[in-house]
């Protein structure tokens, strides 16, 4: 079974019917622990809970963990950008009023080698999708390109998530990737 982990646009967020997100559009059987708005800090803690909490018997084969923006951060379990003021108000000018890009980049490298290291002691092969904005690393296993320019101009939400027409596409662009790689039969 392949783990997969993200944001919202992993999770589905404004289909209709969330199992039409890309994952379940995969051409194998898959565990989709995404959440919406969901930081890089929770996309790690998220996927280690959840790679510890699956029974031995159903084991995690693979993972695929879609990385989202080092401009979001989890703070009490809101996960804040600097454009989500709508949405939690005046804390958002706290947060980001001496936002540091350099380091919130540093520290998405550094989680990217967290989860890279934790997956291969677990010997759990995994592949790192970009949603959108992430800096480019040469550590782990990438595909090329991201979600964003994979949906290219599909429908879209009113908060910029793609419809179904996005998710097939991206789900296309990453079985392409997994077949390549030996994971589907």
């Amino acid at each position: 079974m392949i783990l997969v982990c993200g944001d919202s646009f992993t999770a589905g967020e404004e289909l209709l019917d969330r199992n039409t997100a890309w994952p379940n559009l995969l051409n194998t059987k898959v565990l989709n622990v995404a959440g919406a708005g969901y930081s890089n800090d929770a996309i790690v803690k998220r996927t280690v809970i959840s790679i510890e909490a699956h029974p031995i018997t159903k084991p995690i084969t693979h993972a695929i963990i879609a990385w989202t923006t080092p401009n979001r951060i989890e703070i009490n379990n809101q996960h804040l950008t600097p454009h989500s003021h709508r949405k939690y108000g005046s804390i958002c000018d706290y947060v980001f009023l001496d936002w540091d890009e350099e380091w919130a980049n540093l520290k998405f490298v550094t989680q990217v080698i967290l989860l890279d290291s934790y997956l291969r002691d677990k010997n759990i092969p995994c592949v790192f999708v970009k949603t959108f904005d992430v800096p480019a690393i040469k550590f782990g296993t990438w595909i090329d390109g991201s979600m964003v320019e994979w949906m290219g101009d599909c429908s879209k939400g009113p908060g910029g998530h793609p419809l179904e027409l996005g998710h097939v596409r991206i789900a296309e662009k990453i079985n392409e990737h997994i077949r390549n790689l030996g994971w589907l039969s």
